[in-house]
Order: structure tokens, then C-alpha cells, then sequence
């Protein structure tokens, strides 16, 4: 299981041999041999990929061999009692419409001793940085050498526009169709590195647009762009509509410092990995 997690992990066997310290052929005979055992094949040639009997065996092996490394470190520690304690976790704003409230959901059940609290703010890593907060769920951070970092839920950009412009009800737009149209934002200054994300890829586009420091679209020629997992959560007089230039995704990441990280915390994170893996937020599941 952890060789098949590794080649997809690392988008073949010669990056995945070197990751788990190990000759390539040894690697590529024992998947061989699992294939063949199952009757399946798992991974596609030149280029190597999943196949689709190959993504449902990553996604159960990457649980199964989470449950199996956490419950070894839970007998080391000697803490298969309940957990108790309370996680502070830091959060952007658009997290907190649906997957701050799953994640609250998902750890009550799974350790019912452990509170998380969700605190808001708009440098989330910073205040991981400063001992603020435990976790964070961020966009855009840059790396940090104390800090790990895994993608909990991958999101694209969806258009939001006024209910009563034209493309309202359309099934997908293109920037081009917003030309003339003013771009309404959160204040740079909240999140630089985010705020300046999503304008390059705007701009990637070849379109421009004039920037109002203002989030919500009131005018026929406003809009603006939200993450995809707030789409449900559109207010009244707003639309969501795809957009469908080939823009980047932007993830929502979960960030923790892992050497410092106590029980509570590491529990929160696997429980936070598991509910992705559950609710397919990621493909594959929780560790890509």
C-alpha cells in the first residue's frame, strides 16, 4: 500500500524509489505483483497515472495506513483513552461558511474531549507563527521550514455577480464577457499574498479590470470571485456562476507545526485529513 501511495504521490516510480530509498525495479515488480494479485491494474505507463481501480485502492490504502500509523503512535504514547484538551484554529473568512463547520462536526465525533476553538483572521499563519492558534486553514502562505503543510480541500474561483446581470443564470462566463465590468475585492492589506494571487490570475487571462477594495458586487457591472466550497452559501440578490477560463485552483491548506504539535493537535489533523478523504475534497484523498 505505501509503495502504490508513494508513485502516486510522487507521479511515477523513479521519483518514488528515490523517496522511499529504494532501486526502481524492485518497486515496479512488487506493484506488478499486487496488480496481478488483484486483478487490476493500478497504474497507466508512460505517463504514469491511476487508473480509475488505482484511485479507489490509493483512496482505502491511504486511510487504512494513516489508521494503522496513528494507532501505533497511540499505543507508544500510551493514550488509547479519550483525548482531552481544546485545538485553536485559525481560519480565513471563506472557510468558515462550510468547512469550519464540518471540521467541528468531525471532531466532536471522533474525540469528544477535544473543543476545538475556530478563531477568524486573515493571516492565519502568521498567527500559527506567533503560538496564537495550533492549526490554520490558509491560501496562499508561503513556505515556512517549522510549519507543515497539507491541501484539505481544493477549490477553484467562481464568478459572483449580481442576480440581476445578464449572465446570472448562464452556466459558465468568461472573463472576456466581463470586460468593462469593475472587480470588487477585500482590501490588499488583509492578505497581500492572496490578494495578489487571484489578480495574476485574472490578468493570466489577458483581461483587466479596475479594483474596488469592496467584497460584494451591488452594481450590474460589478463582480467579484469567491472559493467554490462558499457557493451554497451565496446570499440572496447574488449569483455563482463557473468560470471558464483555465484559471488556477486555490486550495484551502491545513497548516500545523508538526514538531511542536501535541496530542490534541496531531488528533485534530488526522481527524481534519480524514473528513477530506470522506467528503472528496481532494482526489485520492487526504495526503496529496
Amino acid at each position: 500500500m505505501r509503495y502504490v501511495i508513494a508513485v502516486a504521490d510522487e507521479g511515477g516510480f523513479q521519483n518514488a524509489a528515490r523517496k522511499l530509498n529504494m532501486a526502481q525495479p524492485p518497486l515496479s515488480r512488487q506493484i506488478r505483483d499486487l496488480e496481478r494479485q488483484l486483478g487490476v491494474t493500478l497504474f497507466e505507463r508512460r505517463p504514469t497515472r491511476l487508473t480509475e481501480a488505482g484511485r479507489q485502492f490509493v483512496a482505502s490504502a491511504r486511510r487504512i495506513v494513516e489508521d494503522a500509523d496513528r494507532l501505533v503512535r497511540e499505543l507508544g504514547r500510551g493514550e488509547l483513552a479519550e483525548l482531552t484538551g481544546t485545538v485553536r484554529v485559525g481560519y480565513l473568512p471563506a472557510a468558515g461558511f462550510d468547512t469550519i463547520p464540518m471540521l467541528e462536526r468531525a471532531v466532536a465525533g471522533e474525540h469528544p474531549g477535544i473543543v476545538l476553538e475556530a478563531v477568524k483572521h486573515w493571516a492565519p499563519d502568521r498567527a500559527l507563527l506567533d503560538g496564537e492558534v495550533e492549526a490554520v486553514l490558509t491560501r496562499c502562505a508561503p513556505d515556512h521550514a517549522r510549519l507543515a503543510r497539507r491541501t484539505l480541500r481544493k477549490e477553484r474561483l467562481v464568478a459572483l455577480l449580481p442576480a440581476t446581470h445578464p449572465k446570472a443564470n448562464a452556466g459558465g462566463i468568461a472573463l472576456r464577457d466581463l470586460r468593462g465590468h469593475t472587480f470588487c475585492y477585500f482590501p490588499r492589506r488583509r492578505a497581500p499574498a492572496y490578494h495578489d494571487a487571484v489578480l495574476e490570475a485574472l490578468s493570466s487571462t489577458g483581461e483587466s479590470f479596475t479594483v474596488w477594495e469592496n467584497p460584494i458586487p451591488n452594481d450590474p457591472l460589478n463582480f467579484t470571485v469567491i472559493p467554490s466550497s462558499t457557493v451554497p452559501h451565496v446570499p440572496d440578490g447574488l449569483a455563482a456562476v463557473p468560470i471558464t477560463d483555465p484559471l488556477p485552483d486555490f486550495d484551502l491548506e491545513l497548516l500545523w507545526n508538526a514538531r511542536a504539535a501535541d496530542p490534541v493537535t496531531e488528533a485534530f489533523v488526522e481527524a481534519a485529513l480524514r473528513l477530506a478523504h470522506r467528503e472528496g475534497w481532494i482526489e485520492g484523498g487526504p495526503w496529496e
